[in-house]
């Protein structure tokens, strides 16, 4: 930790906001150079297309898709610039960024004493996590001052589909409601209490309820003297580390895991791919789908890609032969790279590209 502090300070001064560097630094080791800095971007503001959602499977990167979505990409940028300049990474041909020696000594020095929270899952909860916190932030306020006997405040979310959620779900009585909030009460102090003291902090004074207006990202960020990007992610782990619980322990937190109904069990695909996925299932080949729905062969192979990524059971030895996968994942292991050209030329061009994606994304090289 102290020689990265060294290095950030000699190389670029008081002005570098370490966390989301590092973010980036991690980013950039795992795309091994194999990447352009435009993926960076589509990864951590959850573009929802083919090749994110490839890359995020590949390089094992997808707890980060979709934490910043309001990311400008010219900060992007700056923070690359600053990157580069302290010589902690390098631009390769691929339009992309490698992390150099001394950048690799600075991540890890970093992580070893500050790691990347650890119930970071955007992929998974990128479809559910502003709802649920929107629900969760919503249902708290009117509680909150529900049981003090007014229910005259201004609701912190405009969205009506909100608001109708939570009066649908409210508690009809008063004693209902002072029930309900010492129960959800048990129910957040279980699972914070398995967090990080900081980042439980933070998420609680986002809560917003009698007597007390929930802190922005912005005020929590100079509170906490951290970036705003820093904030973001952690508020979103936390947010994250909430659906999992209540995923695999319903029965503990019922109230908890109300608050996501109907959004839990929806496979994470576009929605084009989820109509290419039921014309799958009733038996369609890919010839016979590019023909009903008139797309292109490659939209209709992009969607297989990304079915293959999200469905542990769905199998794609219709599409590539289990040798032809054997070979495949052989040859990348040897070349140590993901790159498809590379591993095409390598298998000496017996394999399509769509065959090398496929294969790649379903094992999870």
């Amino acid at each position: 930790m102290k020689k990265f502090d060294t290095i950030i300070r000699k190389e670029i001064g008081d002005g570098f906001m370490q966390y989301f560097d590092v973010v980036l630094l991690y980013i950039f080791d795992r795309f091994k150079g194999e990447r352009s800095l435009s993926a960076v971007y589509h990864l951590l503001t959850g573009k929802k297309s083919s090749q994110t959602i490839q890359d995020g499977k590949l390089f094992n990167i997808g707890q980060f898709f979709g934490v910043l979505k309001k990311l400008n990409r010219a900060k992007l940028e700056q923070h690359v610039s600053s990157l580069q300049e302290a010589g902690l990474i390098k631009p390769n041909q691929h339009e992309g960024y490698e992390i150099t020696s001394s950048g690799r000594e600075a991540l890890t020095s970093f992580l070893a004493s500050n790691p990347l929270p650890e119930y970071l899952a955007g992929w998974q909860y990128h479809k559910v996590s502003d709802l649920y916190w929107q629900r969760l932030s919503l249902f708290v306020q009117s509680l909150s001052y529900s049981i003090r006997g007014n229910m005259s405040f201004y609701p912190i979310s405009k969205d009506e589909t909100i608001q109708n959620w939570v009066k649908k779900h409210f508690p009809m009585t008063k004693e209902k409601r002072v029930t309900v909030a010492e129960n959800l009460f048990q129910e957040m102090q279980t699972i914070l209490n398995k967090l990080p003291d900081r980042d439980a902090s933070m998420f609680v004074m986002r809560l917003s309820g009698i007597g007390r207006t929930g802190l922005t990202i912005s005020q929590l960020a100079d509170m906490q003297k951290i970036s705003y990007e820093e904030t973001s992610i952690r508020l979103q782990s936390v947010i994250h580390a909430i659906l999992k619980w209540v995923q695999n322990h319903s029965g503990q937190s019922p109230i908890l895991a109300s608050m996501i109904e109907g959004e839990g069990e929806e496979l994470p695909l576009t929605l084009s791919t989820k109509q290419t996925y039921k014309l799958l299932e009733s038996g369609m080949t890919i010839e016979q789908i590019v023909h009903l729905r008139r797309l292109k062969r490659s939209t209709i192979e992009d969607h297989l890609v990304e079915i293959a990524i999200n469905v542990p059971e769905f199998s794609i030895d219709a599409f590539v032969d289990p040798k032809a996968q054997a070979d495949i994942r052989l040859a990348s292991k040897e070349i140590k790279s993901q790159r498809l050209k590379l591993i095409k030329n390598y298998v000496k061009d017996q394999y399509t590209y769509f065959e090398i994606r496929l294969t790649l994304c379903k094992e999870g090289i």
